[in-house]
């Protein structure tokens, strides 16, 4: 199964730490030559393939095993008041490229609302990585052509509506199963195309971004063949669907994932829990941008 653990720094001190603990012993007669420290600081910075999630804001995460790196909902300017925007050093560092935001391989774009996605910032950062691909509704991309968008940026575009069988696209070496599930908000939001994005990641690792899925058990039930057709490891759902147990038997009982994360929590966490009373209590939330949940795979 797969277990999220949240992630805590290590000391590479340890060395230093047991030979002066041996020295004020006196079973020790000298400390740790400089060579023999350097040596032992090489080894701790020797890249290991890593497995995380990373908190963005909002809905905006990103998945990292090993070399590959993929962005869900990373850009996007509206936070309605009451939503988590991406602070400003993270946002900078994604345009920057900058470690741990360096190499991404593939960013998806759930639907085009405001509080998910902005033009003009996702524009800017495909132009200064030209390498990413883009994966989006034609609602999203739309947006993007009118801001400028380049042909020859490198994009996979689709239109699905709700009722659609699923796609399967391939953005380079990753193979992505596609699905629309209607916005939660009813006849409010209809019009909007919200995708459900099934990313293979690894042969152990299938991470679903459920965008904005609605509260309404019905439209999920009618894709069960989806829900089916793979082992869903990791799904990142709207807090939304932890609600009450008719909410969560949209996920325990259709979806059916090994481990959930909650995002799209509002800012006001005091409010929110007195509306959910104990529903929250047990559920792993998303809440604090730049925050890492360590991706084990276990027996």
């Amino acid at each position: 199964m797969l277990r999220c653990e949240r992630s805590e720094p290590r000391s590479i001190g340890l060395l230093l730490i047991v030979a002066f603990v041996l020295v004020a012993c006196g079973t020790a007669p000298t400390l740790p030559s400089q060579a023999e420290i350097e040596a032992v600081e090489q080894r701790a910075a020797v890249p290991t393939p890593t497995r995380n999630a990373r908190y963005l804001g909002n809905a905006g995460v990103m998945v990292t095993d090993g070399e590959t790196k993929l962005l869900f909902d990373p850009l996007f300017d509206e936070g309605y008041g009451q939503y988590q925007l991406v602070p400003d050093d993270i946002r900078a560092a994604l345009m920057a490229g900058t470690a741990p935001y360096d190499g991404v391989d593939v960013l998806f774009i759930s639907h085009a609302h405001g509080d998910h996605f902005s033009a003009e910032p996702v524009l800017a950062f495909l132009q200064a990585h030209p390498q990413v691909k883009l994966v989006a509704p034609v609602q999203a991309v739309e947006k993007l052509e009118a801001a400028g968008l380049s042909d020859n940026a490198d994009i996979i575009a689709f239109d699905q509506s709700p009722n659609d069988a699923s796609l399967t696209l391939q953005a380079g070496a990753i193979t992505v199963e596609a699905i629309t599930i209607p916005h939660s908000g009813g006849t409010r939001f209809a019009h909007i195309r919200n995708t459900v994005y099934r990313v293979h990641v690894a042969d152990d690792l299938r991470v679903l971004h459920l965008g904005d899925a609605t509260t309404e058990t019905a439209p999920i039930a009618r894709q069960q063949q989806f829900w089916d057709a793979a082992e869903n490891n990791l799904v990142f759902t709207p807090y939304w669907l932890f609600k009450n147990d008719q909410r969560r038997a949209a996920l325990d009982l259709h979806i059916k994932p090994r481990s959930a994360i909650g995002v799209h929590v509002p800012t006001d966490l005091a409010t929110l829990k007195q509306r959910y009373g104990t529903a929250l209590d047990e559920v792993d939330l998303f809440t604090k941008p730049g925050e890492v949940r360590d991706l084990a795979v276990v027996e």
